[in-house]
């Protein structure tokens, strides 16, 4: 268990604002209903008007009684939140990998067509003026990838503008599209792979 991750996870819940608008909303409605509709039913003519007197009679547990009808809200919600996002960690993380990987991650059509494209990798296309598929790795290379159909990867391309040599890894989608993955490599390790 991440005891680190799962501070981290307390921490963000609390500095939510959601976390204590929920807490109030879900609080103020538990201690309406035990203070005021709870002694309604049981036959109290004036509900509102007993409550004062609990506070006088009772300080101590009248006000615990209030303060746990915030509190209880606020726990659950801030555990069932951070129990959610810790079980799905690995799905968020997945999620959020193309976005923060430095090499180009996009998705494009058979046709080329760019569907989505990571933040980083969107840097780059907008600076080479990248409009598809083939425009990042080459007519060539495109069809080779279709051909493929399946998963795949170990092909090369160079991208000339920055003089960058890169592994591909694809593979496609439910919908018939390819998810692509570039690896910048070194020359070195171009020779390297070559001998």
């Amino acid at each position: 268990m991440d005891f680190g991750l799962i501070r981290r996870l307390i921490w963000d819940k609390v500095n939510e604002r959601s976390t204590y608008t929920l807490a109030l909303i879900v609080g103020t409605l538990i201690n309406v209903y035990g203070q005021i509709l709870v002694p309604w039913m049981r036959g109290v003519q004036d509900p509102v008007a007993v409550l004062p007197h609990e506070f006088g009679d009772r300080p101590l547990l009248t006000s615990c009684s209030v303060v746990l009808g915030y509190f209880f809200p606020f726990c659950v919600g801030t555990y069932s939140s951070v129990a959610t996002r810790y079980k799905n960690r690995r799905v968020e993380s997945i999620a959020d990998f193309p976005e923060r990987k430095p090499d180009p991650v996009f998705r494009a059509a058979k046709s080329g067509r760019l569907v989505e494209i990571g933040a980083t990798t969107q840097v780059l296309f907008d600076q080479h003026r990248i409009a598809s598929a083939q425009d990042m790795l080459g007519d060539a290379m495109w069809a080779k990838i279709i051909e493929r159909g399946g998963p795949g990867s170990g092909l090369r391309t160079h991208f000339a503008p920055e003089d960058a040599w890169y592994i591909i890894s694809h593979a496609p989608t439910p919908n018939d599209e390819i998810n692509v993955y570039l690896t910048r490599i070194t020359r070195e390790h171009i020779e390297e792979m070559s001998a």
